[in-house]
C-alpha cells in the first residue's frame, strides 16, 4: 500500500536495506562487545576467586582421622577391678553410635543438626540463614554441622584446662573447616562421625563426652537414657555452663523443654510424649554427680605413686592420656594404712608432729598392695610421699639382708656361728666403735647377735665378705636388691649397720626384705599390673623375677628375722609383739641424731628414726616413724617413753592381722629349699673344721652356694682360708684356723701394738 501516493524506486529499497544490515551489525558488535567485557569481568572474578581460595586454604591442615578421637581420661583400678578412682584434664569414656538410645540421636538432631543425614557436611540452606540472621538481626546463630563442629573441636580448638585455646573466626578459617567437613563425609560413615561428635563436646565443668555427662547428671550409661534425660544433654552443649542443671536449673528446665519442642515439630516425638516428658522436673533426674569416682582424695597416698609410675613406665602423662591402670591396691590393707595415719584404729602418735611411712609389698611379686605417706597426706603430685621418696638410713634393718646374707652366700656361715664382738676401729680411722648399751658381748651366736641387734658382729661380717668378694661386688648386690644410694665412692664399713651415707626409702627396704623371704628372687616394688593405653598398646612392670641370691643363703637369713620374734619377749627387742601362731619373720632399726641435735635442744645420742620390717609368708611391711625435721622445744626426738610405746610394732602388727583376711594369704612359713644342707663342725670355728671327735661339735644349717665358696676344711690344717682384698685404699686380710670356743671370759681389747686403745673381756 503506498502512503501519499509516493511508490518508492528499487534504489530506496536497496538502500534502506542497508542500512538496517549496518545498524543490526553495529548492534552486534555492541553486543558482542559487552558480552566479552562481562566475560572478562568473570574470568578476572573467577581467577580473583581461585586465587582468594588458594590463599585462604594455603595453610590448611591435612585431615588426619586419628585426631578426630577423643583422648578418655584415665581410670585406676584397685587389684580386684574395682573403680579407685578417675583423673584427667577432662573426664571421658568413648562410645560408639550402636549405644546411642533413638532418643539421644533424635534430640540432637532436632536441635543441631537437623538435615545431618542429608547434606555432605555442609548445610548451605542452615548457614545461609545463619548469615543472614547475624548481619541482619544481630542474632547470632549457629551455622555449623556436626561435621563442622567435629573438625572445628579436632582441628582449631585446644582444650588443655587453663590453657585451652580456640582459633579466632575469620574467613580463612570456616573456609578451611568446611572444606576439610566435606572431605571428612567422603571417608567416613555418618554414624562414626555422629559418635565421634558427642563423645568430644563439653557438657560442663570437666566433663567431655555423652557418656560421662550421663553419669554426671543422671548416674547411668548412655544407652540407659530416658527421652527427657536425653533432651536435657542435647540442649546443654550450646552453653555447658548456663544450662548446667547443678548450678542454673531454671535455665536448664527451659533449655530441655525447648529441645522437645523441636522434637515434636521434626516429627521425632507426638504432643503426648512432649506432654510427659516436659512434666519431668529436672532436679528429679539428678543424681548429684555421686557416681562419678573423680580424683577422690581417698587411696590418694596409693593413686599419686600410681601415676608417676605410670608416667614412668609409657612415657605419657596419664592426666593428659587416657588409660586404664590395673593396680594391686588391696583395700582392707590400705584403709587400715589410712586409719593408723588418721588416728582412728586406735595407735596413739607421740605428738603432732611425729611422722610415719609405711608399704605393704607382696613378697612373690613385688606388687605393692598398701602405701601410707604420712600422717595429714593430701595428695598431690607435689606432695612428699615418705613411703616412696624420703630417704633415711635404713639403721640396723639393713643388717640381715647385707652382712649376714653375703656371709651365708660367700662365708658359708650356718646358723649357729660363734661371732665376736669386741671393740673395733674402722679401717683408717682412730674412733672406736661400741654397741648401743656401750658393751661387748666378746664370742656370741649369730642369732643371738641379730635378735640383739649388736652393730660390731655385722661390721667385722661385712669385712669378710669385702676381703672374699671384693666391694664393687657388695655394691653390686646392692643395687641388685634395689638400695639406689650404694656407690663405690661412698662404700664404707658402717653400711653394715645402715650408716654413713648409706639411705634408703621404706620401698626400698620393704623390695629387699622381701627378696629374702621370696627365696632369694627380687621382684621391683611396683603398683601397677598392668597399663591398657586409649590406642590399645599394653604396659607391665619390669625389674620382676631376677635371682639375686641362692635360695638357701634367702632362708638362712629368712630364720635369723624369725629368731628375732621368736625370742623377742625374753629379750624386750620390740619384736615379740609379732607373735602369731606361724612363722613371723622381722627386724628393727634405729639411728641417732648424733651432735646435729644441740642446736635444738636435742640430747647428744638420742633417736631420731625408728625402723621395724617384719614380714610372713606372703607379705612384707616396712614402717618408719621420726620426724621430717628437728623443731627447737617440740621434742623431735625419742624419749624412753616414746620408744617404749612401741608404735612401729603396733602398725606392723595392725598390717599383719588386715593381712589375714586376704583370702589368698598363705601363713605356712618360709619352706626350706633343698639348697641348704647340715654339716657338722667344731664349734666355734670359722671356716668350719671338721673332726672325727664328737667333742665340741655342732651340727647346723649352711647354703650350698656357701658350703661351694667356703668349704669346711680339715681338722689337721691350722691356718686355712687366709685371703685379702684393696677397696678405697684399704687392705681387707681374714684368716680361719681351727681353734674353737674358748670358754670363760676372754680378752678382746682393742690393741695398737702394745698400746691398749680400748680394754674389754667377753
Amino acid at each position: 500500500m503506498l502512503k501519499n501516493g509516493y511508490k518508492p524506486d528499487q534504489d530506496d529499497i536497496v538502500e534502506k536495506r542497508k542500512k538496517q544490515i549496518i545498524r543490526r551489525n553495529r548492534i552486534l558488535k555492541i553486543a558482542d562487545g559487552v558480552m566479552i567485557f562481562i566475560l572478562c569481568i568473570y574470568m578476572i572474578i573467577g581467577t580473583a576467586g581461585i586465587t582468594l581460595v588458594r590463599k585462604l586454604t594455603d595453610d590448611i591442615p591435612s585431615l588426619d582421622l586419628s585426631r578426630l578421637k577423643s583422648e578418655e581420661s584415665t581410670i585406676i583400678y584397685d587389684g580386684d577391678d574395682n573403680v579407685i578412682t578417675e583423673v584427667g584434664t577432662y573426664y571421658r569414656q568413648n562410645i560408639t553410635y550402636e549405644d546411642c538410645p533413638e532418643s539421644l540421636v533424635d534430640a540432637f538432631l532436632a536441635i543441631e543438626d537437623s538435615r545431618y543425614f542429608t547434606h555432605n557436611g555442609f548445610d548451605i540452606p542452615r548457614f545461609s540463614k545463619s548469615i543472614i540472621n547475624t548481619f541482619v538481626h544481630g542474632d547470632m546463630q549457629g551455622g555449623s554441622t556436626f561435621t563442622m563442629q567435629l573438625v572445628k573441636n579436632s582441628y582449631f580448638s585446644i582444650e588443655d584446662g587453663q590453657q585451652s585455646t580456640e582459633r579466632k573466626a575469620t574467613i580463612r578459617y570456616k573456609v578451611q573447616q568446611i572444606l576439610l567437613s566435606m572431605e571428612l563425609e567422603t571417608k567416613m560413615d555418618k554414624k562414626e562421625i555422629f559418635a565421634l561428635y558427642i563423645n568430644k563436646v563439653n557438657f560442663g565443668d570437666r566433663i567431655r563426652g555423652v557418656q560421662k555427662a550421663a553419669q554426671y547428671y543422671f548416674g547411668k550409661n548412655v544407652s540407659d537414657l530416658s527421652l527427657s534425660e536425653s533432651a536435657m544433654l542435647a540442649g546443654i552443649v550450646n552453653l555447658p555452663n548456663r544450662y548446667n542443671p547443678y548450678y542454673y536449673l531454671d535455665y536448664a528446665t527451659t533449655r530441655r523443654n525447648q529441645v522437645l519442642s523441636l522434637m515434636v515439630t521434626h516429627g521425632y516425638i507426638s504432643q503426648q510424649e512432649y506432654d510427659l516428658a516436659s512434666s519431668i522436673r529436672v532436679e528429679d533426674l539428678l543424681s548429684g554427680g555421686k557416681n562419678m569416682n573423680t580424683e577422690n582424695m581417698q587411696f590418694a597416698e596409693y593413686t599419686d605413686v600410681v601415676l608417676q609410675e605410670a608416667l614412668a613406665l609409657t612415657g605419657k602423662d596419664p592426666v593428659l592420656h587416657g588409660m586404664e591402670i590395673h593396680t594391686a591396691l588391696n583395700r582392707t590393707v590400705q584403709n587400715t594404712i589410712e586409719s593408723i595415719e588418721d588416728g582412728s584404729y586406735g595407735i596413739s602418735f607421740s605428738n603432732d608432729t611425729m611422722q610415719t611411712a609405711i608399704i605393704s609389698i607382696d613378697n612373690t611379686n613385688g606388687e605393692i598392695i598398701g602405701i601410707g605417706g604420712g600422717r595429714n597426706y593430701n595428695g598431690g603430685a607435689m606432695l612428699l610421699n615418705r613411703a616412696t621418696s624420703m630417704y633415711k638410713q635404713p639403721g640396723s634393718t639393713i643388717k640381715p639382708v647385707l652382712s649376714y646374707a653375703l656371709a651365708f652366700e660367700y662365708l658359708g656361715y650356718s646358723l649357729d656361728e660363734i661371732l665376736m664382738d669386741r671393740p673395733i676401729s674402722f679401717p683408717a680411722e682412730e674412733r672406736v666403735l661400741v654397741n648401743a648399751n656401750g658393751k661387748y658381748a666378746g664370742e656370741v651366736t649369730l642369732k643371738d647377735a641379730v635378735a640383739k641387734s649388736l652393730n660390731i658382729p655385722a661390721i667385722l661380717t661385712l669385712e669378710k665378705v669385702t676381703s672374699k668378694i671384693g666391694g664393687q661386688a657388695v655394691v653390686d648386690y646392692m643395687h641388685s636388691i634395689g638400695l639406689s644410694t650404694a656407690s663405690n665412692e661412698n662404700f664404707h664399713m658402717s653400711y653394715a649397720i645402715g650408716g654413713n651415707l648409706l639411705e634408703a626409702t621404706v620401698l626400698e627396704m620393704a623390695g629387699a626384705h622381701a627378696a629374702i623371704i621370696n627365696h632369694g628372687v627380687y621382684n621391683k616394688p611396683h603398683t601397677i599390673r598392668r597399663i591398657v593405653t586409649s590406642s590399645g598398646q599394653e604396659y607391665s612392670p619390669d625389674g620382676l623375677n631376677v635371682q639375686v641370691l641362692s635360695s638357701g643363703s634367702a632362708w638362712l637369713t629368712a630364720q635369723l628375722m624369725k629368731n628375732n620374734v621368736d625370742v623377742g619377749n625374753q629379750l624386750y627387742n620390740y619384736m615379740g609383739v609379732l607373735q602369731k601362731d606361724y612363722p613371723v619373720y622381722a627386724k628393727t632399726g634405729t639411728t641417732d641424731w648424733g651432735e646435729d641435735g644441740l642446736q635444738y635442744g636435742i640430747p647428744v645420742g638420742v633417736m631420731k628414726d625408728k625402723w621395724m620390717i617384719a614380714s610372713t609368708s606372703n607379705y612384707t611391711n616396712a614402717v618408719w616413724l621420726g620426724w621430717d625435721k628437728a623443731v627447737a622445744g617440740g621434742y623431735t626426738y625419742f624419749t624412753s617413753w616414746m620408744d617404749q610405746q612401741n608404735i612401729t610394732g603396733q602398725i606392723n602388727l595392725a598390717l599383719i592381722n588386715a593381712q589375714e583376711t586376704i583370702p589368698t594369704a598363705s601363713v605356712a612359713g618360709v619352706p626350706r629349699p633343698d639348697d641348704v644342707t647340715d654339716v657338722t663342725y667344731q664349734k666355734g670355728t670359722w671356716p668350719h673344721v671338721t673332726s672325727t671327735s664328737s667333742y665340741n661339735s655342732i651340727t647346723s644349717q649352711v647354703s650350698v652356694t656357701g658350703l661351694s665358696n667356703m668349704p669346711s676344711i680339715d681338722s689337721t690344717n691350722a691356718l686355712q682360708s687366709l685371703s685379702a682384698s684393696v677397696y678405697n685404699n684399704i687392705l681387707y686380710i681374714t684368716w680361719g684356723g681351727k681353734k674353737g670356743c674358748g670358754g670363760g671370759s676372754i680378752d678382746i681389747s682393742l690393741k695398737d701394738g702394745n698400746r691398749i686403745r680400748e680394754s674389754a673381756y667377753g
